[in-house]
């Protein structure tokens, strides 16, 4: 094969353009109301998600096809709002939890949207339901005390256990 000829194929080949940005499956409503947090809290960046999320240290992250978009974007707001940033031990992600929703009705409140209770305490409930699971003991299965942030202490056996 002549050296030219593959020269100029790879001459050819342009860079691909970039991929269009996918449209937004959020309802006009919800674009909006996105639109009037971002300018109000211009700190703060939103995108697009697999899940809502907060990224610390200014992220924040939403699913577009959520039926309680407006509701749970400023749950997560809240987080951000708060300087949630990390957690030691299990019952301080609870309490983080329980701040951040009292948030919620706040912002609620502020940006004419509906606070939803049943859907609060359900998502605090997993929380609750995660703290319950982690702090079992491992040999009789009573509830322990978080000692540290590495480790629990059965009551019951007198058994120490290091966090897993």
């Amino acid at each position: 094969m002549p050296a030219s000829i593959y020269t100029d194929n790879v001459r050819s080949h342009k860079t691909p353009p970039r991929p269009l940005e996918k449209p937004s499956l959020l309802s006009e409503k919800n674009l909006t109301f996105l639109e009037t947090i971002k300018k109000t809290y211009p700190e703060f960046t939103f995108r697009p998600g697999r899940k809502f999320l907060f990224r610390p240290p200014k992220s924040i992250r939403y699913l577009e096809s959520d039926e309680n978009f407006r509701f749970l974007l400023l749950h997560e707001l809240s987080h951000a709002v708060l300087g949630h940033f990390s957690f030691d031990r299990s019952l301080e992600r609870l309490q983080i939890e329980r701040d951040a929703w009292a948030k919620t009705r706040e912002l609620c409140s502020i940006h004419s949207v509906a606070f939803n209770e049943e859907l609060a305490e359900s998502e605090l409930n997993t929380y609750r339901d995660w703290v319950h699971q982690k702090t079992l003991c491992k040999h009789c299965g009573l509830s322990c005390l978080e000692v540290s942030s590495e480790s629990l202490y059965c009551p019951f056996c007198q058994r120490k256990y290091k966090k897993s």
